[in-house]
């Protein structure tokens, strides 16, 4: 469910303003993007969240923010910091139970690992990218665990888009989920990648011929249209797609 602004207590509120101030005002800057993938907080649009005031903060959220600003969590967050204080009180006033043996034992992990499913907003000749939360999908994406493991994928490089248009049939339809890993930035002919063309969020293959780059469709009906200059670049390799657009397939 999308967080709605009006939802978000006075309190929330100065929060986020407080927090958005620190982070204007961190040196060195930082990007959103940046910020939230050092610091384990989510994509840019994650961060812009919280402080823009569209998602209210919680205890990790909040110390993840306050170790990226090397700043107590009450300088941005009273509330929060009293409720860290309390919770610390509570445990410990409790008796613990007997510590139990760290196991390896991959049974007792969870099978799939969530990533962003997002849409992407772009500018034309910017190599740079803003990500929002898709929320009728619930902002996330789940992927096998072990899909991960055997490519030594991280989650925190992955981001999920929704196809969009039909440039891609027969392989890929709209509806369809795609992952990006967005550090994987180097071009290789052959290899489908996303990318920003002309401020637009596009699945091309990448071609090679007489010396330039080309975007190719799948679909014939498309023609490869040139890759140069800050007109091109790429957001990162799909590593993954997953059917979801049965109807246009049948």
């Amino acid at each position: 469910m999308k967080p709605d602004l009006k939802t978000l207590e006075s309190w929330q509120l100065d929060d986020a303003a407080r927090l958005k101030a620190l982070l204007l005002a961190r040196e060195p800057k930082i990007s959103q993007a940046e910020f939230g993938l050092q610091f384990d907080i989510g994509s840019q649009g994650m961060v812009w969240q919280y402080v823009a005031g569209r998602r209210p903060l919680n205890i990790k959220a909040a110390t993840a923010f306050a170790r990226g600003l090397a700043v107590p969590v009450d300088a941005f967050s009273p509330t929060i910091a009293a409720q860290i204080a309390e919770a610390s009180r509570s445990v410990a006033g409790m008796d613990m139970p007997e510590a139990q043996p760290v196991t390896d034992d991959d049974d007792l992990a969870p099978p799939s690992v969530p990533i962003e499913l997002v849409s992407l907003h772009l500018q034309a000749g910017i190599d740079g990218i803003e990500t929002v939360p898709l929320y009728e999908e619930n902002g996330q994406h789940h992927v096998p665990r072990q899909w991960l493991e055997e490519n030594d994928l991280s989650p925190r490089a992955l981001l999920a888009i929704k196809i969009k248009g039909d440039s891609m049939q027969p392989m890929m339809y709209e509806g369809d989920i795609v992952v990006i890993n967005t550090k994987d930035k180097a071009r290789k002919a052959g290899g489908v990648f996303a990318m920003n063309y002309n401020g637009q969020a596009v699945i091309k293959r990448l071609v090679y011929q007489r010396r330039e780059w080309f975007l190719a469709s799948e679909n014939p009906a498309f023609r490869p249209e040139p890759c140069k200059g800050a007109d091109c670049f790429v957001i990162g390799r799909i590593v993954r797609f997953d059917a979801r657009n049965f109807k246009d397939r049948l």
